[in-house]
């Protein structure tokens, strides 16, 4: 099974979303365009998984919502960061960070292969 495969959307999806909440309160649909024009193809976010997280995530605390009714248009639920999700967001970074190392020692043991010049097992049994 080849990694695009088992990609799971979304793995980081909290991430992102409390990131960028924390630059600034957002509604749902813009959130799902930031997010997806800051991840590159092959990575976007579903709205309908976005929706879900964001309900997950005011529940336990991290964010907060209220309806914002000024302007033009239909009334928009927007989100904000709350103190637990500051704190949370600072345990992603840690998590990341860390995943960061050890996929950059991945990339680096894999660059020192000579994979493209030694034989595969199939091909020497032959």
């Amino acid at each position: 099974m080849s990694p695009k495969e088992t990609n799971r959307q979304g793995r980081h999806l909290a991430s992102f979303a409390l990131l960028l909440l924390a630059e600034e309160p957002a509604h749902g649909l813009g959130l799902h365009r930031d997010i997806n024009t800051l991840l590159p193809d092959g990575l976007k976010v579903d709205a309908g998984n976005l929706y879900r997280l964001l309900r997950e995530m005011e529940a336990r605390g991290s964010l907060r919502s209220g309806w914002r009714t000024e302007g033009a248009g239909a009334a928009r639920r927007v989100y904000e960061i709350t103190p637990a999700g500051l704190k949370e967001l600072g345990e992603w970074r840690e998590d990341i960070a860390r995943r960061r190392e050890a996929f950059d020692l991945f990339i680096q043991r894999y660059d020192a292969l000579e994979v493209h010049s030694t034989p595969t097992l199939k091909e020497t049994a032959t």
